[in-house]
């Protein structure tokens, strides 16, 4: 049996986040064919990169789990003054010159971006230096290390080890960290690169050129949630009302004011019961309104209730890699609205026929209406069909398979 290693910033069942929850998703399914390993920090959340796990080697639902501390918290100060140098020595006069010199200054110039961009993903985080010189010591031992997401230092310090047998799943996205050139030789550094959405990789292809290597999508594996919580929708929001449903992190970078402001405006003009419900953590000020209902992070038969009783699920981020949590919806049946500026969810909705995109106030309060008021079951019809089309595990674990056979050979 192969072993492998998957690299992510943090990992857990109290974790919320997409690409973490992938992680886990993935190390699971894969225990049964894999010696699996996860390599973490001991991070709970993202923010400041508290240490909130033990600096130890547990084992969590068959994959060995492998936590190390953070060094120091995010150093939010630091970074943005390193970035500022990054910018800096990244525009393009600074290579102007001539014969000598124009070689001196080409030379001042990658040294510099060098330095910078290491202090850079240090000060970002989680600065996890002990999981690097574990690395060290161990990558001999592993068929294949898998590092997940491209933005923190466990991936910009891990991919050099040994970047033979590395496999990337960079979850990236147009946003404004991927443009600094801490990131252009990170997208040059493994032997395969897998992506979660066709949407992802042309972005990363047209961004980085790096075409020649070893890619494929392989997206994941989504399945009906079987297990629904004890109570009813109605206890858990204590109002039997139509509602909309957003899942996941609760901030500015998630589009979650846009959100509040469509919201609040359609109801001004639209009174109702129709509500709104937010699943997930908060890192914004929630508005304070009767039909703006927060339940927290929750488990996932409550999820899996929420979702199902949902008018629609409402996706309004601009920054997206997969989303999985709207081919959750599908799976469920229910349809999304989602934010059209996202290539990724544009291809999801698009190509499903299972929901709307919004560009602006006008678009939004179209689609409320027609899930309000229309009959949903072509739309519930089309979004199981493209899941069980392109989001299979066996689909998944073949591409996933292959790929961890080309690097290990």
């Amino acid at each position: 049996m192969k072993k492998i290693a998957f690299i992510v910033q943090r990992y857990g069942e109290e974790v919320n986040g997409g690409a973490e929850y992938y992680c886990r998703l993935m190390a699971e399914r894969l225990a049964g064919t894999y010696e699996v390993d996860v390599l973490t920090s001991c991070a709970l959340e993202y923010v400041v990169w508290a240490n909130w796990y033990p600096a130890e080697t547990t084992t969590l639902h068959g994959v060995r789990v492998h936590r190390f501390a953070t060094q120091f918290e995010r150093q939010v100060k630091q970074a943005s003054r390193v970035e500022h140098k990054l910018k800096k020595w990244s525009r393009p006069e600074q290579w102007q010159g001539l014969g000598r010199l124009k070689m001196w200054a080409r030379a001042l110039v990658g040294k510099s971006i060098r330095r910078y961009s290491r202090l850079w993903s240090m000060y970002q985080g989680p600065y996890t230096p002990d999981l690097i010189a574990y690395l060290k010591r161990n990558h001999h031992q592993y068929d294949a290390l898998i590092f997940i997401t491209y933005l923190y230092y466990p991936t910009t310090a891990g991919l050099n080890i040994a970047p033979k047998k590395s496999i990337f799943i960079p979850t990236a996205h147009d946003e404004v960290p991927i443009y600094l050139p801490v990131f252009r030789p990170v997208f040059q550094k493994p032997r395969a690169i897998l992506f979660l959405t066709p949407a992802e990789q042309r972005f990363v292809h047209q961004l980085f050129h790096n075409e020649t290597i070893y890619n494929d999508v392989v997206g994941v594996g989504i399945e009906p949630a079987n297990a629904v919580a004890d109570k009813s929708v109605k206890d858990i929001l204590g109002t039997s009302a139509d509602y909309l449903l957003y899942i996941g992190r609760i901030d500015t970078a998630k589009g979650c004011d846009m959100l509040f402001a469509n919201f609040i405006r359609y109801k001004d003009a639209n009174p109702s019961e129709l509500k709104l419900v937010l699943v997930g953590q908060a890192f914004m000020p929630i508005p304070e309104h009767p039909d703006v209902l927060a339940v927290g992070f929750v488990d996932e038969p409550t999820k899996a209730t929420l979702l199902k009783g949902a008018k629609a699920l409402i996706m309004p981020s601009p920054y997206e890699s997969l989303s999985m949590v709207t081919l959750e919806s599908f799976a469920a049946g229910i349809p999304v609205i989602a934010n059209a500026d996202c290539a990724v969810l544009r291809d999801h909705i698009d190509s499903s026929k299972a929901g709307f995109l919004f560009h602006n106030y006008t678009d939004f309060a179209e689609a409320v209406d027609l899930v309000i008021q229309q009959d949903s079951s072509v739309m519930a019809a089309n979004a199981q069909a493209y899941v069980r089309q392109y989001y299979t595990w066996n689909n998944v674990l073949a591409t996933f398979t292959k790929a961890v056979d080309y690097v290990s050979s």
